[in-house]
């Protein structure tokens, strides 16, 4: 007996069928018949082996056999369907376990989708079977007329009986019924077509100033005398102090080196590597009379560091490869190594100067803690004034904050309503705030935190055009309805009873 659900759903998909008039009839007919011929016309079955397996059969679906006739007709027509897709390139030996697995997912899928669809209600009648094999079909007729001796022509070619066809017939008539069900059903509808395209055709332009601590130091640089008078405060000094103490790690420095490279790349084969060192060790014996930038300009095989004459920079413990990292660490400044040999190939180093490792002292850092402290402070009062100001709708005494900090306001560029979140900056709360701007209220009340960085926005520009319904409104619609289906096929594949013939996976030679 079906639930109150399944009949509801069930009304539902045939009153949103019957609304827009269509006959899934002759849509379906050359989708089905192209699942279904491209096996029977292309496929050369004649001598293959019948399984071996226990089973008997390629799988039992809710006690629905699949026969392995079935499952080797499935595996030639997706085999011919890649090698024509990879222009002949589809290696059957390597990939075939990978392909057998691919067609037994898809036979129990299809296994279940009809089981799913019997369920619901939805069937194909004979009429529509026999309609669609003498109508719609062109394979079978001549001169526009359906020739009963070409139809079992092709059916025995295949040894197929009409029975068994017209079966396979209406269980992907029923199983492609079902997925139109839910494209008219499920689908986005012309009114949210047109909200979505509504939605685009108002688009917004922003200004926007970014409030960021680090940034805002770079333009308000502390002068000696002003760190000079605040550390002769004893309340600032035990601030100094007190951060050092929580971040002392930012000022102590590892041992570095500077080094430059040539690299020359091999690959793992044993030809390669030999290839690859007897390049790098022509490369060396030039190296005794050329410069280094310049043959390493010329040859290196590292192109980031091959526009830069081969200079890698500073660099400390951890950043390169440990065999590459070992001997730069190990050689003299000024000295060019032997070919070293990394999973990257064969380097030549040459080590240009060295940094010792330092251990902070809050003396030698005093000054740049301060600086540091101080710089906040001023941000800190900035933002605190500007918020002040807009929290009681004194927006120009805002603007005039930002100009004279040296802030300046950027643009977001044009960006419709369907958008989740405000561009550049990337903030769905900066967005809602952002739409509630207009020319007559042209700054936000609020200041937008994302992160470390504050955001002043203001209303820059709106445009509006005409709305059009567009096939990306098509493709939404389509998404949309072919989630709901997976969803639903996967509901009854879960609950259903499978067991499938391994062997026929496993055993590439079957």
């Amino acid at each position: 007996m079906k639930s109150s659900h399944q009949n509801s759903l069930t009304s539902k998909f045939r009153k949103g069928l019957s609304e827009r008039g269509i006959s899934t009839r002759s849509i379906v007919a050359f989708v089905v018949f192209g699942m279904i011929i491209l096996v029977f016309v292309l496929s050369d079955i004649s001598g293959r082996k019948s399984g071996g397996s226990s089973m008997g059969a390629a799988a039992e679906v809710n006690g629905q056999l699949i026969s392995i006739k079935d499952f080797q007709d499935e595996e030639t027509r997706l085999s011919q369907y890649y090698s024509q897709l990879f222009g002949g390139q589809f290696d059957m030996d390597t990939q075939r376990n990978m392909l057998r697995g691919e067609v037994m997912n898809s036979l129990v899928t299809k296994a279940v989708t009809w089981q799913a669809a019997e369920k619901e209600g939805i069937f194909a009648t004979d009429a529509e079977v026999r309609h669609t094999i003498m109508e719609e079909l062109p394979y079978f007729k001549k001169e526009g007329v359906f020739q009963s001796d070409a139809y079992k022509a092709v059916l025995n070619a295949n040894r197929l009986t009409p029975g068994e066809f017209e079966k396979k017939l209406r269980q992907d008539i029923v199983s492609q019924r079902s997925r139109q069900l839910f494209e008219v059903s499920v689908g986005v509808t012309d009114l949210q077509k047109i909200a979505e395209s509504d939605l685009k055709a108002t688009r917004f332009n922003i200004e926007y100033v970014a409030l960021n601590s680090a940034e805002f130091a770079k333009n308000h640089m502390v002068s000696a005398e002003a760190i000079a008078k605040a550390l002769t405060d004893s309340g600032f000094n035990q601030k100094v102090n007190d951060y050092f103490a929580t971040h002392k790690a930012e000022f102590e420095k590892e041992e570095q080196v500077q080094a430059s490279h040539i690299l020359i790349r091999s690959g793992s084969d044993e030809g390669s590597v030999k290839k690859a060192q007897e390049k790098a060790e022509a490369i060396l014996k030039r190296l005794q009379k050329e410069d280094f930038a310049k043959v390493a300009s010329q040859v290196s095989e590292d192109p980031g560091s091959k526009a830069k004459n081969g200079e890698l920079g500073y660099f400390s413990k951890g950043r390169m490869v440990k065999e590459f990292e070992t001997a730069a660490f190990t050689l003299p400044v000024g000295k060019v190594s032997d070919l070293i040999k990394t999973s990257y190939g064969f380097h030549i180093i040459k080590v240009t100067d060295k940094k010792p490792a330092t251990s902070a002292v809050l003396e030698n850092v005093k000054t740049e803690i301060a600086r540091k402290i101080l710089q906040n402070e001023q941000f800190s009062d900035v933002v605190k004034s500007i918020e002040t100001a807009l929290a009681a709708g004194k927006t120009d005494e805002a603007l005039s904050l930002v100009s004279q900090n040296k802030l300046s306001f950027k643009e977001t560029g044009f960006f419709d309503l369907s958008q989740d979140a405000l561009p550049v900056i990337n903030s769905s709360q900066g967005l809602k705030v952002a739409l509630e701007l207009n020319k007559a209220n042209p700054v936000a009340k609020k200041l937008v935190r994302e992160g470390d960085t504050q955001y002043l926005l203001k209303f820059k520009d709106i445009t509006k055009t005409p709305a059009v319904v567009n096939s990306q409104m098509d493709m939404l619609s389509r998404q949309k309805s072919s989630e709901v289906y997976r969803q639903w096929v996967e509901s009854h594949r879960k609950t259903s009873s499978i067991e499938m013939n391994t062997a026929l996976i496993q055993d590439s030679r079957q």
